[in-house]
C-alpha cells in the first residue's frame, strides 16, 4: 500500500499493517477526491471492496448530503483539518449510519496538498443512545414542567430549579423568581427543623424519603398542606435533591369534615336505644352500649375483631352472607329478617335483623347492621297465641258437648240393648265407632289447648283439612251451617307446622259460620297453584263487611263481635307469615266473604 510516495520497504509493512489493524475505516484520496487506498475496515464499514473504490470518486455520500459535503471539500482544499464530523453515511446496499470522520490534508515536501486521510468510525449505536437520552429527557422536561404536582430541586438547601407547579403552590407567578431562594423559606416553622433533619439523612443515605404530610407557607401567609417526597439525583452533574409536592389542602378538609361526621355518628350510635354493629366484611369494629348488653358482652373487647358470624346460629350463616353481598352491591338499606341469633355465653334468642351499607374505610365496605331483640315480643305473642286458642276452645265447648252426648247417648241405649243377646255383635261395632269419634274429638281438643313449639314437617293438606272439618262440624250444625269440601287428593305435600296451620282454619271457618246466624254453606277449596304453593279458599254466605272495615281486618283489638278481642285474625296472619305464605281477605256486604290462605310447597 501506499507505494506511490517511495517509502523504504520496512516502513511500507508497518504502515500497511496499522492501517489494516485500526479499528477505523481509512480512505486516501487525491485533491479531486479520487479514492487512492482504503484499509479492511472502511472495506468492511462500506460494502464495496478495494478493487471497486480505487481510482473512483468516493460514492458514499447520500443524495441530501452532497451539498454539505461540497461545503467539507471547500475548508479541507484550503488546508483546513477537520475532527469528529458526525456525517451520515452510504453503504454499498443503500442503506446509511452515522459515522465520527475526521479529515487530515497530506502534503508533499513543498506544501502542496497531494492528497487527504479521511478516519471513519461507525457510531450508529451511539447516536441511537443519544438519540434515545435526549428523547427520555424531553419527556421528562416535558412532564416535569406540566405536571401538576410542585417539583423543586435544591443544592446546598438553595433552589436550583422550580417548575411551574411548584411555583403556584406557593403564589409565586414566575418559577424562575424561586431560583437562588433558601428552600425552606417557605416550610411552616412547625416543620423547619423535621425537613433539615431530612435533607441530612438524605446526604447520609443517598436513599429516597418516606412520603410525609407537611405545612408550607405561601408567599400571602396562606397554610398549605402537602404531601412531600424527596429524592437525590443528580442535576447538572452536581449531587442535588428533589423534593416532590401534592398538594392535599382539600383533602385534609375534606378528612377533618370526616372525622367530625364520623364522631357525630359515634356518638349517634353510642346513644342509640336499638342494639347496632359496625363490621367491615364479617369483621366487627364497633358495637353500641345496649348491642354489648343485648348480646350478653361485658364490654366493647368481647366483639372488636371477632367475625359478625360468631353471634349468628350456624344455619343462618349462609343467609346472612347472601345479605352482605346484596347490601354491598345495592348499597341499599335491607328490609328485617328474623334470625337467630348467639349472645357471648352461647345462649340464642330470637332477633329482627337489617343491614344497610354505610360507608368505604380502608377499601372495604363498612356495614351497619340493626337488631331487634324479639324475645319479650316473642313471649307476648305466645300468650297471646294461647290466649285466642282457649278463647276459640271456649267457644267451641257447647258444640263439642252436643257432639259428645249424642254418641254417649246412644252408647248408653246400647248397653241396655246389650242385655238381650239379639245382634250383640251388630251393637258392639256401631257402639265402637261412636266411642272411636268421640277420641277423635277430644284428641283434636286436646292438641289444640296444649302449647308446642314449631315443628315443621310434610303434610297432606287435604287431610288436614278434613280434620279440622270434623272438628268445626259440631258447631256448624248448631248454626244450621252446611261444609262443603272440593279437595285435589293429588297434590304435592305442603311443608308446614299442622297444629297453627289448624289455628288458622279453625279461627276463619269460626269466622264464617258466626257470620251466617241463620245458616248456610260454607265452601272449602283445596289446589294447587302454579309456582309450587297450595291454596285453601273458605267462601262463605254471610253478611259480609264494608271496605273500611276490611282495611282495618287483622290489625289488633280490631273486631266486630260483641265480646271479641280482634287478636283472631292478627294472629293467623302471623303465622302465615312464618310458614313465608299469604292470607287474603275479600268481602262485600251482604254478600259474603272469601279467605284465601297460600302456602309454598
Amino acid at each position: 500500500m501506499m507505494k506511490s510516495w517511495g517509502a523504504g520497504e520496512r516502513t511500507q509493512r508497518l504502515v500497511d499493517s496499522f492501517i489494516n489493524l485500526t479499528s477505523d475505516g481509512i480512505v486516501v484520496v487525491d485533491p479531486t477526491g479520487r479514492v487512492l487506498e482504503v484499509n479492511h475496515k472502511f472495506e468492511e464499514l462500506h460494502g464495496w471492496t478495494r478493487e471497486e473504490l480505487i481510482g473512483q470518486i468516493l460514492p458514499m455520500i447520500p443524495e441530501e448530503f452532497k451539498a454539505n459535503a461540497h461545503q467539507i471539500y471547500q475548508r479541507i482544499t484550503e488546508g483546513e483539518q477537520l475532527t469528529n464530523l458526525e456525517l451520515i453515511k452510504l453503504r454499498k446496499d443503500g442503506s446509511t449510519f452515522y459515522a465520527d470522520v475526521s479529515i487530515s490534508p497530506m502534503r508533499d515536501e513543498n506544501g502542496t496538498i497531494v492528497a487527504f486521510v479521511i478516519l471513519e468510525r461507525d457510531i450508529t449505536e451511539r447516536k441511537k443512545t443519544e438519540d434515545a437520552l435526549k428523547e427520555s429527557e424531553e419527556r421528562y422536561r416535558v412532564l416535569v414542567e406540566e405536571s401538576p404536582e410542585g417539583i423543586v430541586v435544591y443544592r446546598d438547601l438553595k433552589i436550583v430549579f422550580a417548575n411551574p407547579a411548584a411555583a403556584k403552590l406557593v403564589g409565586i407567578q414566575d418559577p424562575q423568581a424561586l431560583i437562588g431562594q433558601f428552600v425552606f423559606n417557605y416550610v411552616h416553622p412547625e416543620h423547619l427543623q423535621a425537613l433539615i433533619q431530612l435533607d441530612k439523612t438524605l446526604k447520609d443515605n443517598d436513599k429516597p424519603s418516606e412520603a410525609w404530610e407537611k405545612k408550607l407557607v405561601g408567599i400571602n401567609g396562606q397554610i398549605i398542606d402537602v404531601l412531600v417526597k424527596a429524592v437525590p439525583i443528580k442535576f447538572q452533574n452536581q449531587m442535588s435533591v428533589q423534593l416532590l409536592f401534592r398538594d392535599i389542602t382539600e383533602q385534609k378538609k375534606v378528612e377533618v369534615q370526616l372525622e367530625e361526621r364520623e364522631l357525630q355518628y359515634r356518638r349517634l350510635l353510642k346513644l342509640s336505644p336499638v342494639p347496632i354493629i359496625l363490621h367491615r366484611k364479617d369483621i366487627i369494629q364497633f358495637v353500641n352500649d345496649i348491642g354489648i348488653k343485648s348480646l350478653g358482652g361485658s364490654g366493647i373487647q368481647d366483639f372488636i375483631g371477632r367475625s359478625i358470624y360468631d353471634f349468628i346460629a350456624p344455619y343462618n350463616h349462609a343467609q346472612m352472607s347472601d345479605r352482605i353481598n346484596s347490601v354491598v352491591r345495592s348499597d341499599d338499606y335491607l328490609d328485617f329478617i328474623e334470625f337467630k341469633l348467639l349472645r357471648v355465653d352461647g345462649t340464642l334468642f330470637d332477633a329482627e335483623v337489617s343491614s344497610v351499607y354505610v360507608h368505604q374505610q380502608m377499601g372495604s365496605p363498612t356495614i351497619q347492621t340493626v337488631i331487634h331483640d324479639l324475645t319479650e315480643r316473642k313471649k307476648t305473642e305466645e300468650m297471646v297465641l294461647k290466649s285466642e286458642k282457649l278463647s276459640i276452645i271456649g267457644q267451641l265447648a257447647a258444640g263439642i258437648a252436643h257432639e259428645i252426648r249424642n254418641p254417649l247417648t246412644s252408647l248408653k241405649g246400647f248397653t241396655k240393648l246389650l242385655k238381650t243377646p239379639e245382634n250383640q255383635k251388630h251393637f258392639i261395632q256401631i257402639m265402637t265407632d261412636e266411642l272411636e269419634k268421640i277420641e277423635q274429638i277430644v284428641n283434636e281438643f286436646m292438641s289444640m289447648a296444649k302449647p308446642h313449639k314449631s315443628n315443621f314437617k310434610k303434610t297432606k293438606l287435604p287431610t288436614l283439612v278434613e280434620n279440622v272439618v270434623r272438628f268445626m262440624e259440631p258447631q256448624a250444625h248448631l248454626c244450621a251451617v252446611q261444609i262443603q269440601c272440593d279437595m285435589d287428593y293429588k297434590m304435592k305435600n305442603v311443608t308446614c307446622d299442622q297444629i297453627k296451620i289448624k289455628q288458622v282454619l279453625m279461627n276463619v271457618l269460626k269466622n264464617a259460620i258466626e257470620s251466617m246466624p241463620n245458616g248456610g254453606i260454607v265452601q272449602i277449596q283445596v289446589i294447587n297453584l302454579e309456582d309450587e304453593q297450595a291454596m285453601i279458599r273458605i267462601k262463605d254466605q254471610g253478611n259480609g263487611i264494608t271496605e273500611d272495615q276490611l282495611l282495618k281486618i287483622g290489625e289488633p283489638f280490631f273486631t266486630m263481635k260483641e265480646h271479641g278481642t280482634g287478636l283472631g285474625l292478627m294472629i293467623c296472619h302471623s303465622i302465615v307469615e312464618e310458614h313465608k305464605g299469604k292470607l287474603t281477605i275479600e268481602s262485600q256486604l251482604n254478600q259474603g266473604t272469601t279467605v284465601e290462605i297460600i302456602l309454598p310447597i
